[in-house]
């Protein structure tokens, strides 16, 4: 039911004895993890946190991420996720801006930053290895001995000893609930705001992706709770629909082999690195992949050789698995279309989940027919209630259409005659050479696919006269001579686009500029030999 908070969602799970959390060697169960949100809320309570308080959280996939998710949500707090590896001060200016008077943080935090916490603001401290074992959980505490407690530094694990507060505050599940913040590629770094409502929208629409109950099964939550993705598919629609969690800080090639030769990882969503790290190590092709069922790929461009190779892979062990490419925004909460076992298209993102609908636009507002490249609109019961104390981006970004909301996505593509939906790349990374449209993504997929090469990216540069420099990172799990390199891309482009398309350098270079949150920063390429 889409009319519950996110806590009331998962609720009625709350005396089940089967597994909500995999962490570390440690399994929780819904009723243990129910036990320590109840304390929490008692604990939050405590402490001054109310209902509508904006708390801003900087942590990395532990338990306690997990519990305080729903306990502020129980609350009716208003939660401001950020990047746990943000610095310091840009966790104050983003306090700042949300009229955040509560942060919850890493103790690994406190000692090189002491001076930013003399103020009126209540800091919480947490030990990421407090759900790991007695000895890890103890080394850290001795290592951060130093945290003293007082009025507005306060050590989180200290919830442990309070008792359960079940008493819910309730709130319109159509409010403002979570707020996540953009990457900022093309412009400054907005702050979405979510309600629970369009978060447990797509919760229900797992059925549609996967035709069975996921009782008993197990998703990988490797993605950060920062990040939509596995905010909303990796950690929220697998509670609600009463599966288990495999919470890792960090992906571990090791450890995810070793949770699937246990059983304890059937589902994986990722980016197009995780799945290339995994194809790449031997003991994972070696492992029990008929443990996996589904593997889910988004979030970056991806490459159709990649997701060709892990089905082929799959299906020589024996495993009925397939890696699925996905599309969708944080605007969205993510995940709005996605291939399916019974619905598969190669190099589409597949058909729209059910309730949500794109049509395609040209620049002059006109809806484009099949196979027409225009950009994507998107409306359904999962757009976000807009951009936080942004009013104008909020409005620019929202169009009415038929007397429906459509948010406009920035990105290229068309709908073919089944319904399949194909992706051009960013409208703000089409180039016009010549007046010819180039679409970068669909170069830099192309380059991809050449055996020794991790990443490409199309740069556009306007002096001394408008052209292209394509950017290579090797692949280092294959030493091939740059010079080689070099000369498939431009025999394979030759023989694959237009020659408006063809980039004046190939550059290899061993690291793409990056924004806060990770993504490519086009901006900041340079011109170079």
């Amino acid at each position: 039911m889409t009319d519950l908070s996110l806590f009331e969602q998962i609720q009625k799970y709350q005396e089940c004895n089967n597994t909500a959390l995999y962490f570390e060697n440690k399994k929780i169960s819904y009723k243990e993890m129910f036990h320590r949100i109840y304390q929490l809320i008692n604990y939050l309570r405590s402490e001054g946190i109310k209902h509508n308080d904006v708390v801003t959280v900087v942590l990395p996939n532990i338990p306690l991420s997990i519990y305080l998710f729903y306990a502020l949500n129980a609350i009716g707090a208003k939660q401001n996720i950020i990047f746990p590896l943000t610095p310091i001060e840009n966790i104050k200016q983003s306090m700042k801006k949300m009229s955040s008077s509560f942060c919850i943080l890493l103790a690994t935090q406190y000692q090189d930053n002491i001076q930013y916490f003399n103020d009126n603001n209540k800091y919480f401290f947490v030990n990421p290895m407090f759900d790991n074992s007695f000895l890890l959980r103890h080394i850290f505490y001795l290592k951060y001995k130093k945290i003293k407690q007082t009025n507005n530094i306060r050590l989180i694990d200290n919830y442990v000893h309070y008792r359960e507060d079940k008493n819910i505050n309730s709130h319109n599940p159509k409010d403002d609930s979570i707020y996540l913040h953009s990457g900022g590629t093309t412009s400054t770094p907005k702050v979405i705001a979510l309600s629970d409502y369009a978060i447990n929208n797509l919760a229900n629409k797992v059925n549609y992706i996967i035709p069975y109950s996921l009782f008993g099964k197990s998703m990988l939550a490797v993605l950060p709770l920062f990040h939509g993705f596995g905010l909303g598919m990796g950690v929220h629609a697998p509670l609600a629909n009463n599966a288990s969690v495999g919470l890792m800080m960090k992906f571990n090639v090791k450890k995810v082999i070793k949770w699937i030769n246990q059983n304890k990882i059937n589902l994986i969503i990722g980016v197009p690195e995780l799945y290339k790290r995994l194809l790449n190590d031997e003991a994972f092709l070696n492992s029990k992949l008929n443990n996996l069922e589904y593997c889910f790929i988004g979030g970056d461009n991806v490459n159709s050789s990649l997701i060709e190779r892990f089905n082929l892979e799959m299906k020589n062990h024996r495993s009925n698995c397939m890696l699925l490419e996905g599309y969708g925004l944080t605007e969205t909460v993510t995940v709005c279309s996605v291939n399916t076992k019974e619905n598969f298209k190669i190099g589409s993102v597949g058909k729209m989940l059910p309730n949500i609908e794109t049509i395609i636009l040209d620049d002059n507002m006109n809806v484009l027919k099949n196979n027409e490249i225009g950009e994507l609109y998107i409306s359904g019961d999962t757009l976000m209630n807009g951009y936080y104390l942004d009013e104008h981006s909020t409005n620019n970004v929202f169009v009415n259409i038929n007397n429906k909301k459509y948010v406009r996505t920035g990105d290229l593509g068309y709908i073919d005659d089944d319904g399949f939906i194909f992706l051009k790349g960013r409208k703000k990374r089409m180039f016009i050479i010549s007046g010819f449209n180039i679409y970068p993504q669909e170069i830099e997929k192309l380059v991809c696919s050449i055996n020794g090469i991790k990443d490409a990216s199309l740069e556009m540069f306007e002096t001394p006269k408008k052209h292209l420099n394509l950017y290579v990172i090797k692949d280092n799990e294959h030493v091939i001579d740059e010079s080689i390199l070099k000369q498939s891309i431009i025999d394979l482009l030759k023989k694959k686009i237009t020659k408006y398309g063809m980039p004046s350098k190939i550059i290899f270079i061993d690291q793409f500029p990056k924004t806060r949150v990770g993504k490519i920063d086009h901006k900041a390429f340079k011109d170079e030999d």
